[in-house]
């Protein structure tokens, strides 16, 4: 049928029981699990040929002009639909990802290019996976991922072995508890292009995500009352931890990136509240994704004194991973000061691609064609790099650095004018060691401690730009 935008809701009483597909003897299959509490059932076994979509109760079919019918009318339970259990299944023909669920589900699937990935958006859900499910899976799946992605939308991002078509999609009712299955069926294609449908899908999901985020900037993590005219204006420091939502990040063996940065950012916001001379700015407080493009608005928004974005590295080569570490920080130059830097910026920079976001260049775009732009440019960079010496200084009496802990790349989201802004990766998750310490609470502590040193010494230097 063709990989085509489905928006499937489901009737909770009408749904079916079992996933009513014939097993096939002698079909080799391979299945990858990943789950948090036991799951409903064993996999469906597998279809001789790729079975049609399907709607509750009845099979999906094909209206005259191509497009899906109209979806049913559904009743959604009022609390978020739980994802628990995961897993992949390769056929010689075809390959299957489900997903096991709590309840009913109201959810749309389409493709994108450069990288070949499958989309599912899906309306009021949390995730109780652990953060090593769908790191490698099988078959035409190279891996996945998931979590939040706009307010209230969650997303998977099915990373795949070339063009593929969804040969099918099913959400099966299992049991009396109301418990569902949702599985695609994926086939290899020989074409990469994206149906009409499936731009439209991504452009509408692309706005959605921008419009609301648009509607809620960070506030100040610690409100406080507004000041009287003769009270001292406090320096605004926007921390940026990196990633999120159903941007992972960095993978090590125990966690992952978005989460060990976000509690190292929780407890600088900590540190530097509790000392009471910064407001302070969170980009995000929780498991969210943020554009890239957002963060610097935040900073925008809130005339930012200081821009602190938080990041863990990680080696792909695994043979040098024992012997790398260390932590790094970056300040923003055209011309990387060394391949590892122009490497991890451009990592770092595709971070919103391939959580599936459209990155709009126009907030930067626009400022480059200004002078103004260039000459605050110029006394920021300046700014930039006194503070990454002092907070270089600082992280050496607590923590490892690397060889060379200062260095330079084309990040985007330190691409500000009217900010000083600098990238901290603390270390490298894929040192078994390293990882272990960053996930420690007495680490991040540390951490938070001497980046709030630094920034004292920042501010106490006279170092700042006050708008």
């Amino acid at each position: 049928m063709g990989a085509r935008l489905w928006r499937l809701t489901v009737v909770g009483l009408l749904a079916i029981a079992g996933s009513g597909v014939a097993s096939v003897p002698g079909r080799a299959q391979e299945s990858t699990h990943f789950k948090t509490v036991p799951a409903p059932g064993p996999p469906p076994p597998a279809p001789s040929s790729p079975p049609p979509a399907q709607v509750e109760p009845e099979p999906r079919s094909e209206q005259p002009n191509g497009t899906p019918p109209a979806p049913a009318l559904a009743t959604i339970p009022a609390g978020p639909v739980v994802v628990d259990s995961a897993s992949v299944t390769s056929l010689r023909t075809l390959t299957r990802i489900a997903f096991d669920l709590t309840g009913p589900i109201e959810y749309q699937v389409f493709r994108l290019r450069t990288p070949d990935r499958v989309v599912i958006d899906i309306s009021n859900v949390e995730f109780a996976m652990p953060p090593t499910a769908g790191r490698s899976a099988g078959g035409l799946v190279k891996a996945f991922r998931f979590g939040a992605f706009a307010p209230g939308k969650s997303r998977v991002v099915i990373e795949t072995a070339g063009p593929v078509r969804v040969a099918a999609t099913r959400l099966i009712r299992e049991g009396a508890r109301g418990r569902h299955r949702l599985e695609l069926d994926l086939v290899a294609s020989r074409s990469a292009d994206l149906s009409e449908s499936e731009v439209a899908a991504a452009r509408e999901s692309a706005a959605g995500l921008h419009l609301g985020n648009a509607a809620s900037l960070a506030p100040p993590s610690a409100p406080s009352p507004s000041p009287s005219p003769s009270a001292p204006r406090l320096p605004v420091i926007v921390i940026d931890p990196g990633h999120g939502g159903v941007d992972t990040g960095a993978q090590g063996a125990a966690g992952v990136e978005k989460d060990i940065v976000l509690a190292v950012g929780r407890a600088l916001e900590k540190a530097l509240t509790a000392a009471g001379r910064y407001r302070v700015v969170m980009t995000r407080s929780n498991d969210a994704f943020v554009p890239l493009e957002h963060r610097i608005r935040i900073a925008r928004q809130h005339e930012a004194q200081l821009f602190i974005s938080l990041h863990a590295d990680s080696l792909e080569a695994r043979e040098l991973a024992h012997a790398i570490r260390g932590a790094t920080i970056y300040t923003l130059s055209q011309s990387a000061s060394d391949e590892r830097a122009r490497r991890l910026a451009d990592k770092e920079n595709a971070a919103d691609l391939l959580a599936g976001a459209h990155l709009s260049t126009e907030v930067v775009q626009d400022d480059v064609k200004s002078i103004l732009f260039d000459l605050m440019a110029r006394e920021t960079a300046g700014l930039a790099l006194n503070f990454r010496q002092l907070a270089a200084k600082r992280l050496r009496g607590s923590i490892r650095l690397s060889r060379d802990p200062q260095r330079a790349a084309n990040f985007l989201v330190l691409r500000q004018a009217e900010t000083p802004a600098v990238l901290i990766e603390l270390g490298y998750i894929s040192h078994t060691e390293e990882e272990q310490q960053m996930l420690s609470a007495e680490w991040q502590r540390k951490v938070a401690a001497a980046i709030t040193t630094a920034i004292d010494d920042f501010f106490a230097s006279g170092s700042s730009i006050f708008r």
